[in-house]
């Protein structure tokens, strides 16, 4: 008879294979981040131990980047600074050539944007616009609809879509929920769905419209300056870091070629939900019927919006400050080198002037300006009147360390490293010769499939990321097609900002999905109509406007220096 201890332990039954399967799914679900930072590192370092050329070890450091971008495995901010050792330990670029890209005039440009945006938040300046617009057009949801989608895509050209979204939404509900408690409207609806006990609530096609422009027009918005959305800014970089050559980028520029289609795209915004949500075209619809307010529902919705507008009061030295400074500085930007007349910048000096002086000069004028006038009570008879204690400036330190995204610097500071990095390699040239063959294709069917293929990508993660893996791939293609830079560079940047599908593409879809209880699915289904137009807008006013503006119809020398130094 054979011992206890020579009897096999018998093979792990099917419950106990399942029970392994479960933890280790559980396992994955907590430390997935981990799991995929070392195993996508793993399988790039033995892909560059079989090919270990300066080229393929500038695409490990790309790829790598892109890999944890996209997961976001790692805060973006810290995959950001990655190249800050990898491009130096694999002798790509010095220590010094990478640090430099992550402070230079573009970043500064950004940085003192973002000051001139919150300044403005800070002062309620942004409100005040918002609510005079909606009490100006008028108030049927047609004409809210139309004013909300114009003062999105307005204050956007200038804060970030984030900051617009975030202020749009709470009027928006404000709105609605007066027309609601009137009996006019129905913000959400109860569903009864099998696996909850609970109804659940769900936006009605009124609301859905309304969230959506606020989103939609935050993104679209930004397209309309340099600094509306950091990938432009991103794009910039970029560009005069490849091609130094070339004439700088100007905010004059940008804005001339970008604000048709922009303002083309927000108007059809308008009219696309309107047609989707509120039954334009479609008079005997439920939605028309659902959008038709009535006379009592203007009277109360213009009731509202003059009621928020008053209790704002007469506007104040702080906002009154900070418009006219904000104005001082879109002047200086507009004009220190037009084209059309001598700028600013070459009657003050005869070295390079770049856009960063007047966005940081205001903003360190702002420290300078108190934001109220207590001060002038400080020798007044009255001792009740004075001042115990110095008043604030217009902006803070303190606000600023709040609310300005550091980590967005490094992002944008990563992308021009990758930029500068792809060239030095050689890694330019190898993905430059590999593009040959796309220049016997017309110009605009491949500029039209660039956008869509990067139209979307955008929808799966951040747009600087994207703009950042991207166009500094889109810059070389140029080159091996002999084709000018900016005909495939521009469209490309604007693309990266039009997410409508996901809420990981943009966080305005992620807030008013969240807020606004929307579900991912109508965040789909809303989305693909405007993917489309926009993409056919850009690409349509980039041929028939944008090329006039950026005088793309040749090879420019500038280009042509850069292939031959590839």
């Amino acid at each position: 008879m054979a011992n206890r201890e020579d009897i096999v332990e018998p093979i792990p039954t099917t419950r106990r294979l399942i029970e392994i399967l479960w933890l280790i799914l559980q396992f994955l679900k907590i430390y997935w981040k981990i799991v995929f930072a070392l195993s996508w590192l793993l399988i790039l370092i033995i892909l560059l131990t079989t090919y270990n050329t300066s080229e393929t070890r500038c695409a490990f450091v790309v790829l790598l980047l892109a890999g944890y971008w996209i997961t976001e495995c790692f805060p973006m901010a810290v995959t950001s600074i990655i190249p800050v050792v990898l491009f130096p330990a694999f002798g790509i670029l010095t220590s010094q050539e990478v640090c430099g890209c992550y402070m230079n005039d573009t970043i500064m440009v950004f940085i003192g944007g973002l000051i001139l945006a919150i300044a403005i938040e800070h002062s309620g300046l942004h409100l005040r616009i918002a609510l005079g617009v909606m009490k100006v057009v008028g108030c049927t949801h047609a004409k809210i609809l139309g004013s909300l989608c114009a003062v999105t895509t307005l204050i956007s050209m200038w804060i970030t879509n984030t900051a617009t979204t975030a202020m749009m939404v709470p009027i928006i509900f404000a709105i609605l929920n007066q027309l609601e408690q009137a009996g006019l409207c129905e913000v959400y609806i109860e569903k009864i769905v099998p696996e909850s006990t609970e109804p659940i609530q769900e936006p009605t096609n009124i609301t859905k419209a309304y969230l959506l422009a606020a989103a939609y027009c935050s993104s679209i918005g930004g397209t309309g300056t340099l600094v509306g959305t950091g990938t432009n800014l991103t794009f910039k970089g970029i560009f005069e870091s490849t091609f130094p050559l070339a004439e700088p980028i100007t905010f004059t520029n940008w804005m001339i070629a970008s604000i048709p289609q922009m303002a083309i795209n927000s108007f059809l915004t308008w009219i696309y939900l309107r047609i989707a949500f509120m039954g334009y075209l479609r008079p005997k619809s439920k939605d028309a019927a659902a959008a038709a307010i009535g006379t009592e529902g203007e009277a109360i919705t213009n009731e509202v919006i003059g009621q928020r507008y008053k209790e704002l009061g007469k506007m104040s030295f702080h906002e009154l400050s900070v418009a006219i400074l904000f104005i001082i500085c879109v002047i200086l930007w507009l004009f220190r080198k037009p084209g059309f007349v001598a700028g600013w910048a070459e009657y003050l000096t005869q070295i390079d002037v770049r856009d960063s002086l007047p966005v940081i000069g205001i903003s360190v004028l702002m420290f300078y300006i108190p934001k109220d006038l207590n001060f002038l009570s400080s020798f007044s008879r009255d001792p009740e009147i004075r001042p115990i204690k110095s008043s604030e400036g217009l902006i803070t330190w303190s606000l600023i360390q709040k609310k300005m995204p550091w980590g967005l610097m490094f992002l944008l500071g990563g992308g021009f490293a990758i930029s500068r990095a792809t060239v030095a390699s050689g890694m330019a040239r190898m993905i430059g010769q590999a593009m040959i063959p796309l220049r016997y294709l017309p110009p605009a069917l491949v500029m039209i499939f660039v956008s869509f293929f990067i139209g979307t990508f955008t929808e799966f993660t951040a747009n600087v990321g994207v703009a950042n893996i991207t166009l500094p791939i889109v810059a070389q293609m140029c080159i091996a097609m002999e084709m000018n830079p900016l005909y495939l560079m521009v469209p490309a940047t604007i693309m990266c900002s039009y997410s409508f599908r996901l809420p990981a593409g943009t966080p305005p879809n992620a807030i008013i999905a969240m807020v606004g209880k929307l579900k991912t699915k109508y965040l789909m289904m809303g989305g693909c109509i405007p993917s489309i137009y926009t993409l056919l807008i850009n690409s349509f006013f980039f041929i028939i406007w944008g090329t006039r503006v950026w005088s793309t119809d040749e090879f420019p020398d500038w280009a042509k220096y850069e292939k031959q130094n590839v």
